[in-house]
């Protein structure tokens, strides 16, 4: 028996060693798609606090206007 028939093998397909570096190459993609994805999320939770507080602004700002023609 020769070496190669003693080795077990690859059970993702003949090629093996492709296939296994076709697979690490389509996680490490998945890795930066997650990564870039939460990049995005982390930029438009800003985006939303941002905006709360532009709301809150404007809301103050109502308030103080309409108690200023409330005295009026």
């Amino acid at each position: 028996m020769s070496a190669v028939e003693g080795r077990p093998r690859c059970r993702w397909g003949g090629g093996g060693g492709e296939a296994v570096l076709r697979a690490r190459a389509e996680a490490a993609g998945y890795r930066r798609l997650l990564r870039a994805r939460a990049a995005e999320v982390e930029a438009l939770r800003g985006a939303v606090g941002a905006l709360h507080r532009q709301l809150e602004g404007l809301r103050d700002r109502r308030s103080g206007e309409l108690a200023k023609y409330q005295v009026r």
